[in-house]
């Protein structure tokens, strides 16, 4: 092992593994250190949503994905708080391609890790970055261990810090006031359920606003299914309750969710994760440490999906980095956080906003009716829901000329028992659901 690579990544997951991969095929020396060993679970809802796909082919890897047995899924569902369902596939002017991937973790992770070492990065498992030495952002000192765990000072000119919104490293970097979580979710596999269709499905049940709960069918023909719920950490406090009490009502008899959840068996213990998802409040840059992905605050406020992000924001972390170290002058990795707030600050902040909206039973539950019977609509709030479109897609006045057509609002206040979502039968909702547009 090199003590002073040019790049140090801290953690191989898919945002430190991607960095990885593009700075070494440049020809860079890059060293990974992470604390697991691979392959080994990340809790997580598992999405791969279009604009991750859309970073996985630059990378040469949806391929592989595809002869593993992957299949894209094309659909996604919302159900409302009032009890309507729509069911649509995504829109073709959207990031990436209109279909999604769902991947356990363990083998998506795993196969990354696999593909930075193909392109020459060194990658060492097991190895925990224990700190930034402090007072060294500017020229990073990161204090390790060998392998024979004896003290280690690594000097790379450049650090990626990529260990997650549980990485101690991150706040080592940065006061760990930017690095507190906003929510709580909760994920648990299940086998044998028999009411899931092939839709990536959102529900958003009153008792669990202003979080909501998914069950996410993978992209394998026979992998288990994810299910998972979350809420903000001020409405548990504020209602003391637990996540776990949560997931628990999630998959009872009360929830919208519970017809599409027929037969399932739970594979393994359930398991909680932070998210971190203040994009204001982040801090992706310290000297000569670029933080990236769930570290760097970049999870959606909206849907919670963060995989996509960690994986363009270590594109955009790679490319400042090449031009950093081919100039040799490392003040220009400033222009990675200002990049990220250019490309993602509006985007975001859209999110933040219609959050608030879809937060309320009446936001949700009147949008879901106003949008059911109009495949354009329909694509372009799945493509906000994956985040394939901006929030800032609901801006275009000539959008909401379309969704207040008088006769549409009509329609929406009389449909009292709207008619059941098409194609019913196992994978349907309850009575109150609605016919989704193809």
């Amino acid at each position: 092992m090199n003590p002073r690579p040019e790049v140090l990544v801290v953690g191989a997951g898919p945002a430190g593994a991607t960095a990885a991969i593009l700075l070494a095929e440049e020809g860079f020396e890059v060293t990974v250190l992470d604390r697991a060993h691979f392959p080994r679970d990340k809790v997580c809802g598992d999405g791969l949503a279009p604009r991750s796909v859309g970073v996985l082919r630059r990378l040469g890897l949806e391929d592989r994905l595809t002869q593993a047995g992957h299949r894209p899924l094309a659909e996604y569902r919302i159900v409302s708080t009032w009890g309507d369902s729509i069911r649509a596939g995504l829109p073709s002017y959207g990031k990436g391609p209109p279909y999604a991937y769902v991947i356990p973790r363990r083998e998506f992770d795993a196969l990354l890790v696999e593909r930075a070492r193909e392109a020459g990065a060194e990658i060492l498992e097991g190895r925990r970055a224990e700190r930034l030495i402090p007072g060294t952002a500017a020229a990073p000192a990161v204090e390790t261990e060998d392998d024979r765990g004896r003290r280690l000072v690594m000097r790379p000119r450049v650090v990626v810090a990529a260990d997650g919104s549980r990485g101690s490293f991150s706040r080592t970097v940065i006061p760990s006031r930017h690095l507190r979580p906003i929510a709580v979710a909760m994920r648990q596999y299940l086998d044998g359920v028999e009411g899931l269709d092939g839709a990536l499905s959102f529900f958003l049940d009153q008792p669990m606003l202003p979080g909501y709960g998914w069950a996410f069918p993978a992209s394998r023909e026979g992998g288990p299914v994810n299910v998972g719920a979350g809420m903000t950490v001020h409405a548990l406090k504020r209602r003391g309750l637990k996540v776990r009490q949560v997931m628990d009502w999630f998959m009872g008899p009360d929830s919208r969710a519970f017809p599409y959840l027929a037969g399932a068996r739970p594979v393994g213990p359930r398991a909680a994760f932070p998210l971190l998802i203040d994009f204001p409040r982040g801090r992706r840059r310290r000297g000569a440490v670029l933080l990236v992905g769930d570290a760097g605050n970049l999870i959606d406020p909206l849907s919670g999906e963060g995989i996509g992000y960690a994986l363009e924001s270590s594109v955009a972390a790679a490319e400042a980095i090449s031009a950093s170290l081919h100039s040799g002058d490392l003040r220009e990795l400033a222009g990675y956080e200002r990049g990220i707030w250019k490309e993602l600050g509006p985007e975001f902040l859209g999110a933040y906003a219609l959050r608030q909206f879809l937060q309320q039973p009446w936001g949700n539950g009147g949008m879901v009716r106003l949008i059911e019977r109009d495949e354009a609509l329909a694509r372009g709030g799945m493509g906000v829901l994956s985040n394939t479109v901006p929030a800032t897609w609901l801006l275009k006045p000539g959008l909401w000329r379309k969704i207040l057509d008088p006769s549409r609002v009509r329609a929406t206040i009389k449909a009292t028992r709207p008619a059941r979502e098409r194609n019913g039968g196992a994978g349907a909702a309850p009575a109150t659901s609605v016919k989704a547009p193809r």
